[in-house]
């Protein structure tokens, strides 16, 4: 009984993720924001109309008249001419040290955050998902379905990689209702990372729209952990409507 991660890079995802983020909110880091940029300025330099129909951007006329079949029939040469490019080799070797980066973290805390997710859920877990990883200087972190996950992004903080994960894992168990998802964060967000990196909350981590919704389970998810028996899709079910839909 495990939660076995299979990390894997896949070059055109990771080139139509790439050029589909652009701009100021888009970035995780500054870090290796020029190369990023640069490879974008490639592609669209390369060909505009394959640029915008890799990323979904397309002008309605152009599609009337008949653009749209001809563009698509250029994207296998275009796509084959990016992964050619010295500045997609650049991408791809940063995302590749990524790749190990967070391999290694995962590994390394596995069988510690686990036992903790574990105890917190009050659920044996079992599942092997796949990991996309893109460039770590682009955010990104979603489960997809289909045991997928998408990521890629700065470690802000110790075990960032780790936790986020976890985070990720637990939507295919808890799925994205509002007090789901603030249950999520709690786990791991906040327990996993306080135990991990030490420390305490609040203040909270996480989306912004949900710490008003942790701030009011607080009470309850306080005597939850107190509990001896723990069964998380029990603690969901029995949340007041009130707390989350409170003003």
């Amino acid at each position: 009984m495990a939660i076995k991660l299979d990390f894997k890079i896949e070059d055109d995802y990771l080139i139509v993720h790439t050029l589909s983020n652009m701009g100021k909110g888009k970035f995780s880091s500054t870090k290796c924001q020029k190369d990023i940029v640069a490879f974008q300025n490639y592609a669209w330099g390369k060909c505009k109309p394959c640029y915008n129909l890799l990323i979904g951007r397309f002008q309605t006329t152009k599609i009337v008249k008949g653009g749209l079949q001809k563009t698509a029939e250029q994207l296998p040469k275009f796509l084959n001419e990016l992964k050619r490019s010295e500045q997609y080799k650049k991408i791809r070797q940063q995302t590749e040290e990524y790749f190990r980066f967070c391999k290694n973290q995962w590994n390394g805390n596995y069988l510690v955050a686990s036992k903790i997710i574990e105890e917190l859920m009050g659920l044996k877990l079992n599942k092997k998902i796949a990991v996309y990883i893109t460039h770590p200087g682009l955010k990104n972190g979603r489960y997809v379905g289909n045991n997928t996950i998408e990521w890629g992004h700065n470690e802000d903080w110790p075990n960032y990689a780790t936790i986020y994960l976890w985070h990720e894992i637990l939507h295919s168990y808890i799925g994205y209702s509002e007090k789901g998802h603030a249950v999520i964060e709690l786990i791991t967000d906040e327990e996993l990372r306080t135990q991990l990196n030490s420390g305490k909350y609040p203040p909270f981590v996480g989306h912004k729209y949900l710490k008003s919704i942790k701030n009011r389970l607080l009470p309850q998810w306080r005597k939850y952990l107190n509990s001896e028996e723990r069964n998380i899709r029990k603690f969901i079910k029995e949340i007041p409507h009130g707390i989350v839909n409170k003003a």
